[in-house]
């Protein structure tokens, strides 16, 4: 497998304030946090923990967090180092989920339409539960350091492997990480890696599986590898002039 390299790039921010804000009845602020297609964000939060938000992706938070819980809302995926405190529980609202920890290191990946949202655990422990419910008859599961776990929102069953999570999160280090991975889940890492819309025809592609390491390395050069490792093939599409004096996105077919 070849080791390349994706260019590292972080978003400024973009932080919606004034009428955009929602308020409570104690006129806390909320914050919206949204990381531009291509890009990720790095942000602290009002507790002192930590977040990654990966490209497209949507957070909101309050500029102070209640002496009950610290409560967020996540749209898309992000990287979690949670400021540890038992008392006031950390929670991650999803469209799907809710992830609770008190003190602990996690990714979510909550893409909106997406069919199978997933939680991975680095360290520490979390409780992976029903939207609506905060109390352990909404529990989904439990997760253990180094548990990735997928949610079938069509079913409501879940499924958790046990393996390194690296591979999982490796995009707040500004690396693609394949390791036995599907040309569909391959397309949409590089897709927001790289702010493009990738297409795959034909259902030949879609037995192959990928295992590689890609850092900051530009998107034809990581085609062209791919290629070489399977047999496929791809075409780029030119951007389109649209009504309003921009381009469409670029295009790869598969």
């Amino acid at each position: 497998a070849a080791i390349l390299f994706i260019p590292l790039l972080i978003s400024l921010l973009w932080l919606y304030s004034g009428n955009d804000f929602k308020r409570s009845k104690s006129n806390i602020t909320y914050n919206k946090v949204v990381a531009a297609f291509g890009t990720f964000s790095e942000l602290q939060l009002p507790d002192g923990s930590k977040v990654w938000l990966n490209a497209g992706s949507t957070l909101q938070y309050p500029d102070q967090f209640s002496n009950d819980n610290r409560i967020v809302h996540l749209v898309g995926e992000a990287y979690f180092e949670v400021h540890s405190n038992e008392r006031i529980p950390f929670l991650v609202r999803t469209p799907y989920f809710t992830v609770k920890a008190t003190g602990t290191k996690f990714n979510v990946r909550a893409e909106k339409d997406f069919l199978t949202p997933s939680v991975t655990l680095i360290e520490g422990k979390v409780a992976v539960q029903k939207n609506g419910s905060d109390k352990n008859g909404g529990l989904i599961t439990q997760l253990q350091p180094h548990q990735h776990m997928t949610y079938d929102t069509l079913s409501g069953k879940f499924n958790i492997l046990t393996e390194d999570p690296y591979k999982h999160f490796a995009w707040i280090d500004g690396k693609l990480v394949f390791r036995n991975d599907n040309i569909s889940e391959v397309a949409r890492r590089i897709s927001l890696q790289y702010n493009v819309d990738i297409e795959i025809k034909g259902n030949e592609i879609k037995k192959y599986r990928y295992r590689a390491t890609f850092e900051n390395e530009p998107l034809n050069e990581l085609l062209r590898l791919l290629k070489i490792s399977s047999p496929i093939g791809y075409t780029e599409v030119k951007p389109e002039a649209l009504p309003d004096g921009t381009f469409s996105r670029r295009k790869i077919i598969i």
